[in-house]
């Protein structure tokens, strides 16, 4: 037997979705052809890849030993025909990049805004989703780059780059909100007032209780949980809420005036990004144009910093 795309496209849609159906479907097949092709993958491994079950299928532990060495050399073969499409003139090529919410809306925009001008007829496939999907769609090979705030490195993991992105987080409000106009706010008073924040799992809020705990404030009022960044917005103009966010998110709010930044110091800080890459496999020629467009991006906001810490 030898190995196409197709059989390790069929083998990631069936671990990606748990059932023969579903991936059939994704794959554009039955069924039947689905289990088929999985069978022949098992019985030239000589070993089986999943545990079948009365709901679907899981990945043992020899599929879940299988999985990176297959996500890497799907998206290997998937960046192998991109390139010999660009080389034909077929197409300018593909890149497939992720992150944050934060940075998709915020630098990455910037970044893709430059690099789509420069190379006119270039793809980019864009995946927002929080720190640990987003890591596993890298991965797995579902995109090729990641920004992420989560300091993170493993054997499947490192830095496409060593200089890091930043931006600045800190506590909006609408300008009649009850703290708006004050010189400072004590976090036990900011704390009694609503918040709209993103569900109490993800790091953004994590950091924000830890920095109350730390303080001694155990109670932190809670009004919205959301994971759209539209609806904690709308809840901060029109809701009376207080939001915590990368100031980028709100740029346009706040120019508008439909947004105030109040002054409680314990809660803003400086954020920092790393970008990532799979340890194994080459980067696209587009990924490798998108990253230096990363890379001067960073650069410049090292060389801003640096002049506002002379001038201060």
């Amino acid at each position: 037997m030898t190995w196409d795309q197709r059989t390790l496209s069929t083998f990631l849609a069936t671990a990606k979705h748990g059932s023969f159906g579903r991936a059939a479907r994704e794959m554009h097949l039955t069924q039947p052809a689905v289990t088929r092709i999985i069978r022949r993958l098992e019985a030239h491994l000589g070993a089986p890849l999943f545990d079948r079950t009365t709901t679907g299928v899981t990945l043992n532990v020899y599929g879940k030993a299988f999985l990176p060495y297959a996500s890497t050399v799907d998206a290997e073969m998937a960046n192998a025909e991109d390139l010999l499409d660009s080389l034909r003139g077929a197409s300018k090529g593909v890149v497939r990049v992720g992150g944050v919410g934060s940075v998709v809306s915020g630098h990455l925009a910037t970044a893709l805004q430059s690099l789509l001008a420069d190379q006119p007829g270039l793809q980019a496939q864009v995946t927002e989703e929080i720190e640990d999907k987003l890591l596993t769609a890298l991965k797995r090979g579902e995109v090729d780059l990641a920004i992420s705030p989560e300091p993170y490195l493993d054997d499947e993991i490192t830095l496409a780059c060593p200089d890091p992105l930043h931006d600045l987080v800190e506590v909006f409000a609408s300008p009649h909100h009850p703290l708006a106009g004050r010189d400072r706010i004590p976090l036990p008073e900011a704390a009694g007032h609503p918040w709209a924040l993103p569900p109490l799992d993800t790091p953004i809020t994590r950091e924000l209780q830890r920095r109350f705990f730390a303080r001694g404030v155990e109670t932190v009022e809670i009004g919205v949980l959301s994971r759209s960044v539209n609806m904690l917005k709308s809840m901060t103009v029109q809701g009376g809420q207080m939001c915590w966010m990368p100031r980028g998110l709100v740029a346009l709010e706040v120019e508008a005036g439909d947004l105030v930044a109040l002054p409680i110091p314990e809660l803003t800080f400086r954020r920092t990004f790393q970008i990532y890459r799979r340890r194994m496999g080459q980067l696209p020629p587009a990924a490798v144009k998108l990253l230096r467009a990363l890379q001067a991006l960073a650069h410049s906001q090292a060389e801003s910093t640096t002049d506002q810490d002379r001038g201060a």
